[in-house]
């Protein structure tokens, strides 16, 4: 196939979009936490890039026309390694949040790009593998990102050093690109970001639940393993394998999604995240139903993001992607914004039982979306 050699170029630059979300939230964490700051000083820091993005979408569309989506890849990832590299030189909240949010605004331009990308070279046949395959790089570059950091340390310059030169380093394979195929075409208004909305609901709110419970997930899972028991290595552990069932399950999602609908596969992914929280707590004892529970739980919960990018390829035509994946991007980040406050509040609220509802909840939200659309 002709586009494997883009779509190759371009999973490169996913994986290391995903490698920095995986990589450099850690460090800033444990580098603020060393020199004094409090937890909320370092989540506001953290949470920067998601804002970023946030502000930046409605610009987002005009400057992938105007650039291309070539070099919007290449400019957002050589700013974002830059910034990177720069961050030992002010270590401190103030201009750390200011240069998290300049990173997010370049790295969600990669994003977004990327995705537009793909959506544009893949065929209605195999769009659902080719996201399973982006979902499944992208989140190996998240599981990578705390290994990296476990060979580079954390103190010094060093870590950022070699964080921006990996980033960097995934340039290579669309640097020797020379034919280019799949390119944003006419631009399409600002107005039409709204306009998204009103055509595909059920596709943005397949964006707002991953990114609220996927947040939640990262964030909390830790904290309520130890609430109910767990060691802290067994808490982490409750991640690790919940990220393993997201790394491997998204291919094989998306190859039943193109054989049997990406609606269907949804709405299966959708009863299984609705199902699983509530077993969670009866099966934090029983590591023979915890340790599948949570890896098909993970594998279904992401499916919702990458078959939902699917689904805007289908939605709607390559002129308008540039938009519609803007605002499926910055619906995400809203979700990932309030899932992590949110699921704190319900712990809160309901210790042992307020995160399993909150999560099942917004799942099965994505069903009843889902029912809707099928009667409209």
């Amino acid at each position: 196939m002709r586009e494997v050699p883009s779509l190759a170029a371009v999973f490169s630059t996913s994986l290391g979009v995903g490698l920095i979300f995986g990589f450099q939230p850690p460090l800033i964490a444990l580098t603020l936490s060393r020199l004094g700051y409090s937890s909320f000083a370092i989540g506001a820091v953290t949470a920067a890039g998601l804002i970023a993005v946030m502000v930046c979408g409605p610009f987002y569309p005009r400057a992938i026309v105007r650039l291309g989506l070539r070099r919007c890849i290449i400019a957002g990832i050589l700013v974002a390694a830059a910034i990177l590299a720069l961050m030992p030189l002010w270590p401190n909240v103030p201009v750390w949040w200011l240069l998290r949010f300049l990173s997010g605004c370049a790295l969600g331009l990669v994003w977004i790009a990327s995705e537009i990308w793909m959506n544009s070279v893949s065929g209605i046949t195999s769009r659902g593998t080719v996201m399973g395959i982006y979902g499944t790089v992208f989140s190996l570059g998240i599981v990578a990102g705390p290994i990296l950091l476990e060979f580079t340390g954390t103190r010094g310059a060093r870590p950022f050093l070699i964080g921006a030169a990996c980033l960097i380093s995934t340039l290579l394979p669309l640097a020797l690109l020379r034919k280019i195929t799949g390119t944003a075409q006419a631009f399409t208004p600002l107005r039409s970001l709204s306009g998204a909305l009103r055509a595909a609901p059920t596709v943005m709110l397949a964006a707002f639940v991953a990114g609220l419970v996927e947040s939640a997930d990262l964030t909390l899972l830790p904290l309520f393993g130890t609430h109910a028991g767990l060691d802290e290595r067994a808490a982490l552990l409750l991640v690790a394998v919940f990220m393993a069932g997201n790394v491997i399950l998204q291919v094989p999602i998306g190859l039943l999604a193109d054989r049997y609908g990406r609606h269907l596969l949804l709405a299966v992914c959708a009863v299984a995240s609705t199902v699983g929280p509530l077993l969670l707590t009866r099966s934090l004892d029983t590591p023979q139903l915890l340790w599948p529970l949570l890896f098909v739980w993970g594998g279904t919960l992401y499916a919702f993001y990458s078959q939902g990018v699917a689904l805007l390829g289908e939605s709607f035509a390559v002129e308008h992607l540039p938009s519609a994946n803007t605002l499926f991007v910055m619906v995400y980040c809203l979700g990932g914004v309030i899932g992590p406050s949110a699921g704190g509040i319900a712990m809160d609220l309901w210790p042992g039982r307020g995160l399993p509802v909150l999560l099942s909840g917004a799942a099965c939200l994505m069903l009843g979306g889902l029912a809707v659309n099928r009667r409209a």
